[in-house]
């Protein structure tokens, strides 16, 4: 699990960053913080000792949801 956190956290990570960037499209700036914030929830060493009493898995789960439900919002434009 700590593997998928890893890659979830940079690949949300760089795409926030690129998004941030160039800004190219409507609501593009509420996706780069959702992006954002999915890269802070699925980063391992930061909850690596559940200060919140979150365990990696509901973390991780939480971010795969948002970055699948991430085509809902082209779809609000």
């Amino acid at each position: 699990m700590a593997i998928l956190g890893w890659i979830i956290s940079v690949v949300a990570f760089l795409a926030g960053l690129a998004l941030r960037q160039d800004l190219p499209f409507l609501y593009d700036d509420r996706i780069s913080n959702g992006l954002l914030f999915a890269a802070f929830l699925a980063f391992p060493p930061l909850w690596a000792e559940k200060p919140l009493g979150i365990s990696a898995t509901p973390r991780i789960m939480t971010c795969v949801a948002m970055l699948l439900a991430l085509p809902m919002l082209y779809f609000q434009g």
